[in-house]
């Protein structure tokens, strides 16, 4: 891709060449990038591992803390499933210590949040806490729901494995076993989904509507006509200092009812040579309009 000498905003004209190699494997870009020749300078969705192993005195890991969100979707269309009832999908957020995922699933890389919006970006509901940690109470509540051989199956895939040994330890405790299954079938318990929110601020259309809305590409429950309803006033109310005040009630209904369970936003990562300025967005897309060779370089 050439620079646009004709773009219209002079503030963010871009100044280099981009040449996308899409060919490449993982490792190897990891491995051109760390040398420093100038055949790879920018490696996008590098792995919380893979950021650990890196080192380089040519290039550096960059850390965003973009609009991502890492959910569990319970699966609700099995016949007999005991995700139906509200009260085993809460306790299964219950079982669940968040930190400790963040540290054992992605090395750290990533940011706690309640529901399904980060704190300070649009329509963060500030009245909500992360599920509290309360493996007695969860217990209890798992027991008495007869889950079939006491066996939780997460669709994860081998990215995700160290996530999933975290999560079977963790649901050890309140006397669950896992089974790991392929996420691309429909034989899971909870499938862990990560999405981003890629919009200036409609985060209900981009991320919530997948996981609870009728035409959801992550729904795996029966519609929800009162998440449809408060879709359809958001949809409907055309000034943004009104739509706010939706959205946070929206983020409120869908934590109250626990379709999925919660984790946290996972941050972007990126291996980057020395020899250029990276600039990471928050909305997760791949955007180098500031992108530009270091002076010397």
């Amino acid at each position: 891709m050439e620079p646009n000498t004709k773009y219209w905003n002079k503030d963010r004209m871009p100044s280099v060449r981009i040449v996308f190699d899409n060919i490449i494997s993982k490792s190897d870009a990891l491995k051109a990038v760390a040398a420093g020749d100038g055949k790879v300078d920018v490696v996008t969705m590098v792995t919380p591992s893979e950021a650990m192993a890196f080192k380089s005195d040519n290039a550096k890991i960059v850390m965003a803390k973009a609009k991502t969100v890492l959910v569990g979707v319970f699966n609700q269309n099995k016949p007999d499933s005991p995700w139906k009832d509200i009260k085993v999908r809460q306790a299964m957020n219950m079982a669940i210590d968040r930190k400790a995922l963040i540290e054992k699933g992605e090395g750290g890389h990533a940011e706690l949040i309640p529901a399904m919006i980060q704190p300070g970006r649009f329509g963060y509901n500030d009245s909500l806490k992360p599920y509290a940690l309360d493996a007695s109470k969860a217990g209890e509540v798992l027991k008495a729901a007869k889950i079939p051989d006491a066996t939780v199956a997460i669709g994860a895939g081998e990215d995700q494995k160290a996530l999933f040994d975290a999560m079977t330890e963790q649901l050890a405790k309140v006397g669950l076993k896992t089974k790991m299954v392929d996420p691309k079938g429909d034989d899971f318990d909870v499938k862990l989904v990560w999405h981003f929110d890629w919009s200036p601020q409609f985060p209900v259309g981009v991320v919530h509507r997948e996981f609870f809305g009728k035409d959801g590409a992550f729904r795996a429950m029966p519609e929800d006509p009162q998440f449809d309803a408060m879709f359809a006033k958001l949809l409907a109310t055309p000034k943004l200092e009104d739509q706010e005040p939706i959205v946070r009630d929206i983020e409120k209904y869908v934590y109250d009812q626990a379709n999925v369970l919660f984790l946290y936003s996972p941050h972007t990562l990126y291996a980057v040579s020395n020899r250029v300025s990276f600039q990471p967005y928050d909305t997760f897309m791949l955007e180098l309009a500031e992108t530009k060779i270091v002076k010397g370089q």
